[in-house]
């Protein structure tokens, strides 16, 4: 079964995504500041990674940099989730190979796709029904 992280401090917003891929079968772990990803992502490896941007306890761009810079994680997947338009993250996700993906109403209808091509999930995964509330 594929595993993803999502690494959010927006806790309502991390449970949805988590709902969301656990209805694509996918195993969810979360995190809710970056120091804490890190340590999931060492202890055991995901298929793919969803950082949020501005995180307590580092950012998930430095994240994304350290996993890159790895050879055991450069291979890794990396979906940026943030409500930061500035183009310098832009800029920095492109360079890191990161898919950026900016937080708006419709953001299930952007990572739901996203993941099912990371993963080859079957067709399913491209529902783009909003995010259900909590």
């Amino acid at each position: 079964m594929p595993r993803i992280l999502i690494a959010d401090d927006d806790r309502d917003l991390a449970q949805a995504l988590a709902l969301r891929c656990r209805g694509l079968g996918l195993e969810v772990e979360t995190a809710h500041d970056a120091r804490s990803a890190l340590n999931m992502l060492f202890d055991s490896p995901p298929d793919v990674v969803c950082l949020d941007v501005n995180m307590p306890c580092g950012n998930g761009l430095c994240v994304c940099e350290m996993l890159a810079a790895d050879g055991q994680f450069a291979a890794l997947p990396v979906i940026v989730l943030t409500g930061n338009s500035d183009p310098e993250i832009m800029r920095r996700c492109h360079i890191l190979c990161a898919y950026y993906v900016p937080k708006c109403a419709d953001l299930w209808a952007r990572v739901g796709p996203l993941l099912a091509e990371l993963l080859d999930l079957p067709s399913a995964a491209k529902d783009s029904a909003p995010l259900p509330a909590i």
